[in-house]
């Protein structure tokens, strides 16, 4: 028996609040009866479940990896207006991100409509690693990587790392791999500044056994049956597995959204501002058939406006009249001396 709020979010109906706005309303009937009490329990195998009516029935488990760029926010819908990762990501399923990645981080991003798995893996109990390379422009001292290892103290509480080690020297910057069980908030970004190591750059590579490796920025793809295993195995998850599709990883490439904007709160001092290089939509394979930069061969040297005449032959005849020799026919040319 599971609460009927949670039943209804987990089908995709509306977000677990907006689930006990609808139930209060008596938008929401279960096996012929509205229910308006929240906190009504019910059994998904078996109960009849409707809203407004219509029948709601269970979707299908979605798991997805999603490469999140800069810029965007971690939610399902922000009130202000900004771009947020759901504009990368569209899907028949209601899914959602799995823990937060701040405005200004990119990396990996897990997103499902499993909420028993979702708890599991942001829950500490668990300690699920998760993996972040620091961009810095000074490489760290011995002494302060050392203090980063010992752990620093963030609102009164021992932040220690898994592991803190200089990987390797970029144009931007020095990468620093640091390996944490916590998920706080701007964690990462709070131990660096309590280190003294400035962040030009943050990236999350890793959440337990799932991985970045391979993934364009912005774009995603689902997860694989063997991913899925895995992840079930590091957060304990006991039972069976949610039946996936098989077969090869399939990566959504998207495409930059240019010259949109959406406005900002005017508390960000910007009127408005322009969707980041970096945004994405993903295109259908239909879609994708005729490109931008692709080139109908039959249209070559054609112009659609006049009935086809060659663009080349219109520019030459400008400029003899702009230069005061009109066009001679082939006749008149043979007959000059």
């Amino acid at each position: 028996m599971e609460r009927l709020q949670r039943v209804l979010a987990e089908r995709g109906v509306a977000s677990r609040r907006k689930a006990e706005e609808l139930i209060r309303a008596g938008r929401v009937s279960v096996d012929g009866k509205v229910v308006t009490e929240l906190g009504t329990k019910v059994d998904p195998e078996r109960a009849v479940i409707r809203v407004d009516g219509e029948i709601v029935r269970p979707q299908r488990k979605r798991y997805i990896l999603l490469h999140k760029p800069r810029g965007y926010i971690t939610t399902t819908r922000d009130e202000r207006g900004r771009w947020t990762v759901m504009d990368l990501v569209q899907v028949p399923e209601r899914v959602y991100p799995v823990g937060r990645l701040d405005r200004d981080t990119e990396g990996l991003l897990l997103l499902t409509n499993d909420g028993d798995l979702a708890n599991r893996v942001m829950h500490p109990r668990f300690e699920l690693v998760k993996e972040y390379h620091v961009y810095t422009p000074v490489r760290p001292s011995p002494a302060t990587l050392e203090r980063l290892r010992k752990g620093i103290a963030i609102e009164g509480r021992r932040v220690v790392p898994e592991e803190v080690r200089p990987l390797r020297e970029t144009p931007e910057g020095v990468i620093v791999k640091i390996v944490l069980h916590e998920g706080r908030y701007h964690i990462v970004r709070r131990l660096m500044q309590a280190a003294g190591i400035p962040v030009n750059r943050l990236r999350r590579v890793r959440i337990g056994p799932l991985s970045i490796a391979g993934l364009p920025v912005g774009a995603w793809r689902d997860l694989t049956p063997g991913e899925l295993a895995t992840l079930f195995e590091a957060v304990h998850f006991e039972g069976s597995l949610p039946p996936v599709e098989p077969g090869p990883r399939v990566i959504h490439r998207t495409r930059p959204y240019r010259g949109r904007q959406r406005a900002e709160s005017a508390s960000d001092g910007d009127a408005g501002t322009e969707e980041p290089a970096d945004a994405r939509v993903t295109r259908s394979p239909e879609q994708n058939t005729r490109t931008r930069g692709s080139v109908d061969k039959s249209e070559i040297g054609r112009d659609p406006r006049d009935g086809g005449k060659s663009q080349l032959r219109q520019r030459l005849a400008r400029s003899r009249t702009l230069a005061g020799s009109p066009r001679r026919s082939t006749n008149q040319r043979r007959r000059e001396p």
